[in-house]
This record gives structure tokens, C-alpha cells and sequence, in this order.
């Protein structure tokens, strides 16, 4: 059998390109092999109070929630504010974010805005409604144009066992606040067209879901039972990536068949096994 050389260079040429094609894909930003979540926040993003921050925190179990297409990344610090003035504030951390190239970014923040005394973060809370529209107008610069989640903050459970009566007197006094500053994010949610997470409602009066003596920072259940709302929040407005750990018993409607691998202990915070899924009881959906 002859083959003209015209069928030969078209052939060399086919070739060439199935073996280019990966590269040039790469080269031009074409192909990405993980969606990226930036989890941004304060010390219950980081993961405080829990030991093994980086099995424990929400991030890591929101990374265990999506399974391997998705990367986590939690940029929690410790004391942080959403307003400018806070020291210290989401804006210092904001060069790093850019550069994880995210796809999506949750924001949780707001706890420490109701700080008074002598950070006097309280202060300044008419500038949290302006420096969080300008926070989500910088997110969207990002080369990225990555998917914004604002939620409202877990709550302050003042029924938590063990607080002293300094502690129970503050949170007392910075409760209302924080929900001054929920109502703000909830209509900045709405007016920049945000996606929305609500975290205080659901874990409302739960102490079992707080570390003791402290009222603020979740346990490990708590962290847990975050990772789940907001795992559920991407699932219903994000696509899944193709091959994507969506785990049908994380998602399935009916939960009591799906508990064998791994049980919250809702009163311990004891946590389990290999898959993260909570008890039933744990597990409506807001």
C-alpha cells in the first residue's frame, strides 16, 4: 500500500498535535486540575481551640466534603476584621489570596468587628458596610473572577458550659451587635448579588457545638457541622467538576441510611471514622 506524502505530513501533523496539545492547554491557562475554594475569616477559620487545626478546622473538613477536584485553602488569622481600621484586617491578607488564584472564596468575618474596649473595633462600625461592598469589589478584580460566598458568622452561645462572668458579660454585649452586622452582610448579600450563607441561625443556641468556656469558637462537631453548610451552599450554586467527590450520602435527602462511616458525637464533639457525615439530627437543611 502507497501513502502520498500529503497523507503522511497530515498524519505527522495530527499527531504532533494530541502530544501539544496538553502543553499549549497549560500554557495558556486553558486547563486547571482543581477548583480552588479560599476559605477567608478570623480564628474560627483558622481553626482555634481544636487540636490538629489542619484536620479539624472547617476548611479541612469542607476539603474532605468535596472530595479531591477541589483544593482548600484556609487563610484564616487570628483577630481578624473586616474594616480597614482593624488591626488586624482581612485587607493585609488579601496580596496572598490573589495569588491561590480561587475559584471560589467564602468569606466569614464580622466576629471581631464587634470588639470594643481598647481595640475599639465597635468604634468604626459604620465603615463595616462600605469596606465589605469594596471587599467583594476587590475579590471580583481577581484574574480569576472567582465565585463570592459571604456568610454570617457563627453565633455567641451564652449557654455554653464553663464561661466566667467576664466572659459571659461580653459576649452578652457583643451578641446584639453581631447580629446588627448580620443584617448588614444579608442586604450587602442581596444588593452586590453575592451568593449567602447564613452559619449563625443554624448553630444558634447549640452550645455542644462550642468549646467550652468559650462561647465563640466551635468544637470539633461545630467545625464540622460549618464545613457541611457551607459544603451544601457550593454544592446547590456551584456545578460539580467532572469526576468531583460529591458524595451522594453527604447529599442524600434521606440520612439515616447513610451514617455507617462516620458519626458526630453531638454531645462529646468527638469525631469518628474516615467520611464526614453527621447524624441525622444534625443534618437540616437552612
Amino acid at each position: 500500500m502507497k501513502f502520498s506524502s500529503t497523507r503522511v505530513s497530515a498524519f505527522g501533523t495530527f499527531v504532533m498535535f494530541f502530544f501539544l496539545l496538553p502543553v499549549f492547554s497549560a500554557g495558556l491557562g486553558l486547563k486547571k486540575e482543581k477548583i480552588i475554594v479560599a476559605c477567608i475569616g478570623d480564628s474560627i477559620t483558622f481553626g482555634a481551640r481544636v487540636e490538629d487545626r489542619d484536620t479539624y478546622s472547617y476548611p479541612a473538613r469542607l476539603q474532605l466534603f468535596l472530595g479531591e477536584k477541589y483544593h482548600v485553602e484556609n487563610f484564616g488569622l487570628g483577630s481578624c476584621t473586616l474594616i480597614r481600621k482593624g488591626k488586624p484586617s482581612v485587607w493585609s491578607q488579601l496580596a496572598k489570596i490573589r495569588k491561590s488564584n480561587p475559584d471560589i472564596v467564602v468569606v466569614i468575618l464580622g466576629t471581631n468587628d464587634t470588639v470594643g474596649g481598647s481595640r475599639k473595633c465597635w468604634d468604626h462600625k459604620n465603615d463595616f458596610p462600605q469596606d465589605y461592598r469594596d471587599l467583594i469589589d476587590t475579590l471580583r478584580t481577581f484574574p480569576s473572577i472567582p465565585e463570592v460566598y459571604i456568610c454570617a458568622p457563627s453565633p455567641m452561645v451564652t449557654e455554653t458550659p464553663g464561661l466566667d462572668r467576664a466572659r459571659l458579660a461580653n459576649l452578652q454585649e457583643r451578641q446584639p451587635r453581631l447580629q446588627e452586622l448580620i443584617t448588614v452582610i444579608k442586604n450587602i448579600a442581596v444588593e452586590k448579588k453575592t451568593h449567602y450563607i447564613d452559619l449563625n441561625t443554624p448553630m444558634a443556641d447549640k452550645p455542644e457545638l462550642f468549646t467550652v468556656k468559650d462561647g465563640v469558637h466551635p468544637n470539633k462537631a461545630g467545625y464540622l457541622f460549618m464545613a457541611e453548610l457551607v459544603y451544601k451552599a457550593i454544592r446547590k450554586s456551584s456545578r460539580p467538576a467532572k469526576g468531583s467527590e460529591f458524595s451522594e450520602h453527604c447529599c442524600s435527602t434521606d440520612r439515616s441510611t447513610k451514617v455507617q462511616n462516620q458519626i458526630c458525637q453531638y454531645h462529646s464533639g468527638k469525631i469518628l471514622a474516615k467520611q464526614p457525615v453527621l447524624q441525622n439530627r444534625m443534618t437540616k437543611i437552612y
